[in-house]
């Protein structure tokens, strides 16, 4: 524990919830705070506003203006009398009239608060501070619940989150089309909230010399019973306030059946607005899914409810034993029997963390919201008596069983609000924008380390791949126990990751201490290459997320990995492995052209089994590997007004024109930066891609940027077609797949590209012609310093700017005809199609054209 007390409660135990903050954080105000009078300032010449929460005015609503995740505090300056105070958080301010706010969030215990309301009783003048991490928010209202009044003069949250204005970020751009300049901001302020540093979160169990004290939060599961199968799962628990809640028969994800038992809900310790619906007092409550309550993805069946013939006390030790069998859950407490028919639970269908069976899996602890209990002495027997577990629950170890373990790792999540999961996938944008922004090498190493720590044994019908998603707290030793690895083009994804970061750093060193699991990953998709078609096919291991089974986008991806691991592969002296790799690529180029274009269409099919289907990951993968030609790439781009759906396009053209559609930035961002890299290398503008970026940029990503009541100043998961967020408040806000304009934008607008690894070699080449940008500004972050460039066209004018770090050399280059330039005010020899200056780092190079 960390912090020290802030607030005294009326129950001892109630005490902990104001213990631990989190570690050298940042204190993060509001902008702003609202009252039934309206909005205003939250701060006065630096000064943080008071306000009073009362009978006439007891709610009040702050206002963070972007979004910012950690430790809710809160500075009681005076109080009437012992006061409870609810706090609710969400991302979208129409969070803020749900009762749950935009959660719970119980996909993952993510080292996080799972639920997005919490209740505070305080009795003293004082700090109180949640003990969770609150993952990312923009709202938060604190409502006065019970008579009195309080007043408290500073509420904000403790941030270990990196704040640094984007203005003075490493990377940075700008431009004449200010729209274009706040998008490009939503991606640096998108990682400085997802991505979480080293230390910076805690665990969320705490190991005392009484067992496990646990607040309520999704259950973490133990990796010891994942093969475990109708078994009875015995433990001791006191219950400190309100309830306590455990799970068996669950996948380690925590997907199962759920139980939570309550108290009698005395008076001194119980909070008002404990919801007795779901959770009536002495009763056992027992649902099937994630959690007690849904939130759109994340289903639970209806709640089940048993009285029990006697009051449950708080602060008293109970036996609880749960017994699986075909027909049911037996739950004995202190040897009273309820039993939980399967028969009479609602029974919804697994995705990721099930157990996938009834009657097997493992265990899990976790009261329901509000909630604190201790867990103790955990045994666990088989059918025929034998003893397959025995926990005390009291030494530290226990963090790593259950998946809590304090991150010590610094890693991007693959959302500030949830899952809260290290995806790999998400990471292949999140990486870029790193580069071109905040420039945390930290967090891309931090991040690549943490999936290669967790490639999967030769033993497992996994060898070679890298988990998927692993959750914060998790242990890599377990990572076959975990087993999640089911999206197979996410393995593609962190590949070219590896790569591209070795690209833009140029360090060996990282890549050496690497290699031979990157080597053996790179192995281990060579299976997806089908003999038959050429073309890449799921393994039965898993399926593909970004296109299907002899697809143009799936086969695209996987060339395009294969060309860029041989790039490495070279780097390492390993020129045969290069070979083979740069062999196997352009064999898959052959096939998707030979196979998977269609010239009555001018587009790539989807797939050989829908050859007149179009995607907008097949156009984006087939230009992006180098498969299309210019005229095949005029051609597709042209093809995507039909897949037209909305602010943006559907992702392929199976999708419904449906209202509900959800339209994806990740997998549109592929698409913006092919149709970029199509017009920085061609000399003339063209109508379909003029027309493609302006519907993803003056709209899709426009829709983050324009509407105050969703805005989190960061970018969203989904959308659906009218602009809103889609998803419905499962969405998240903070999302860096979804953040590809940012580096777009540096690299192709401003147009700073790397060419050899470290920036030892670069280009400055922007796509002038199709963007709605008459000029550009910014700079890029490189091992040796920050290169900085400018453009402006204006009419036949083109001026071009860069200074370029010592020890490098760049090429600055148009495509399109110039009839004369100047080098630093020295007229040039005429240049032919375009423009091509060699310079050298360490100077300024200022050069003049015009266009012919």
């Amino acid at each position: 524990m960390s912090g020290k007390p802030l607030a005294i409660f009326t129950c001892s135990s109630l005490l902990f919830a104001s213990l631990i903050g989190a570690q050298s954080d940042t204190i993060v105000l509001p902008t702003r705070y609202g009252t039934s009078l309206g909005f205003a300032n939250y701060t006065q010449h630096g000064n943080a506003s008071c306000f009073t929460l009362d009978q006439k005015s007891s709610l009040i609503t702050l206002d963070y203006g972007t979004e910012v995740g950690g430790f809710p505090f809160f500075h009681v300056d005076f109080l009437s009398n012992a006061v409870q105070i609810e706090a609710k958080y969400t991302e979208s301010k129409t969070g803020l009239d749900e009762p749950f706010g935009d959660g719970p969030w119980t996909f993952s215990n993510g080292l996080s608060n799972t639920f997005r309301v919490e209740t505070f009783n305080v009795t003293s003048p004082g700090t109180v501070e949640s003990f969770f991490i609150q993952g990312g928010l923009r709202w938060q209202n604190l409502k006065l619940l019970t008579d009195g009044s309080v007043r408290i003069c500073e509420a904000g949250i403790k941030s270990g989150n990196d704040r640094t204005p984007v203005n003075k970020l490493p990377g940075f751009f700008e431009s004449s089309n200010n729209l274009y300049n706040e998008i490009w901001v939503l991606g640096p302020r998108t990682v400085q909230q997802a991505c979480i540093a080293a230390d910076t979160a805690p665990s969320t169990w705490e190991v005392t010399d009484e067992g496990v004290y646990l607040r309520g939060q999704q259950p973490a599961q133990s990796v010891a019973g994942a093969s475990f199968d109708n078994y009875t799962m015995t433990f001791q628990t006191k219950i400190i306030r309100g309830g306590t809640g455990w799970k068996v028969a669950a996948g380690v994800g925590g997907f199962g059946p759920y139980f939570v038992l309550t108290s009698e809900y005395p008076a001194d310790s119980t909070f008002v607005n404990t919801n007795r619906t779901i959770v009536p007092a002495n009763t056992l409550a027992v649902g099937y899914g994630w959690n007690l309550v849904n939130q759109t993805s994340l289903t639970t069946g209806k709640v089940n409810h048993y009285s029990l013939p006697f009051n449950m006390k708080e602060g008293e030790w109970y036996e609880i034993s749960t017994s699986i069998n075909a027909t049911g859950y037996a739950v004995t407490i202190n040897g009273t029997e309820t039993f939980v028919a399967l028969d009479d639970l609602q029974i919804v269908s697994g995705t990721t963390g099930s157990s996938g069976s009834l009657t097997g899996g493992t265990w899990g602890f976790g009261p329901y919201q509000d909630q604190i209990a201790l867990v103790k002495d955990v045994e666990v027997i088989a059918q025929n008596g034998t003893q397959l577990y025995q926990n005390p629950m009291t030494l530290s170890s226990v963090l790593e069983e259950y998946g809590v373990m304090a991150s010590k790792h610094s890693v991007c999540l693959d959302g500030a609000k949830r899952d809260r999961l290290v995806w790999n996938g998400d990471f292949v944008h999140t990486y870029r924008v790193i580069q071109s922004s905040t420039y945390r090498s930290d967090f891309i190493t931090g991040s690549l380390e943490y999936w290669i720590d967790r490639q999967a044994p030769d033993s497992s019908q996994y060898a070679g791949y890298f988990s998927m998603s692993p959750a914060m707290g998790q242990s890599a030793k377990y990572v076959d126990t975990y087993a999640s690895f089911g999206l197979l083009d996410y393995q593609l994804f962190l590949l070219n990751v590896f790569a591209g970061h070795y690209r833009n750093s140029g360090d060996k060193v990282f890549v050496a201490k690497h290699w031979t699991k990157i080597k053996k990953g790179v192995e281990a998709i060579l299976p997806l290459i089908d003999d038959q078609s050429g073309l890449a096919v799921a393994t039965d291991i898993g399926a593909f997320f970004s296109g299907s089974d002899n697809g143009t986008a799936v086969s695209g991806l996987l060339a395009h990995t294969l060309d860029q691991m041989a790039d490495v592969a070279s780097a390492m002296n390993e020129t045969d492995v290069a070979r083979t790799w740069t062999r196997s690529a352009t064999s898959i180029k052959a096939a998707i052209s030979q196979r998977l274009w269609n010239s009555s269409f001018g587009y790539y099919a989807t797939d050989l089994s829908n050859p007149t289907e179009q995607s907008i990951t097949g156009t984006a993968w087939a230009i992006l590997a180098g498969v299309a030609n210019a005229t095949q790439a005029e051609s597709s781009l042209a093809a995507l007004s039909s897949l037209r759906l909305g602010i943006g396009y559907k992702t392929s053209s199976s999708v419904a024109d449906a209202s509900t559609t959800n339209l994806a930035p990740f997998l549109t961002g592929f698409l913006l930066e092919s149709i970029l890299q199509e017009s920085r290398n061609s000399p003339n503008s063209s109508q379909a891609r003029s027309t493609a970026i302006s519907v993803l940029l003056d709209q899709l990503w426009a829709a983050m940027v324009t509407q105050d009541e969703y805005y989190t100043g960061t970018t969203w998961e989904y959308l659906y077609p009218d602009g809103r967020p889609g998803l419905d408040l499962y969405t998240s806000h903070a999302h860096p797949w979804a953040a590809a304009p940012t580096y777009v934008l540096s690299e192709y607008v401003l147009g700073v590209q790397a060419t050899s690894a470290g920036f030892s070699d670069w280009e400055f080449r922007p796509a002038m012609l199709d963007v709605n940008v008459s000029w550009a500004r910014g700079r890029v972050p490189t091992p040796h310093g920050a290169i900085q460039a400018s453009w402006r066209l204006n009419g036949t004018s083109v001026q071009l700017s860069v200074c370029g770090p010592s020890g490098t050399k760049g090429v600055v280059s148009v495509p399109f005809s110039i009839k004369s330039y100047s080098v630093n005010g020295k007229q040039q020899i005429d240049s032919k199609d375009g423009l091509e200056v060699h310079v050298s780092g360490g100077s300024c190079t200022d050069i003049h054209a015009v266009r012919g």
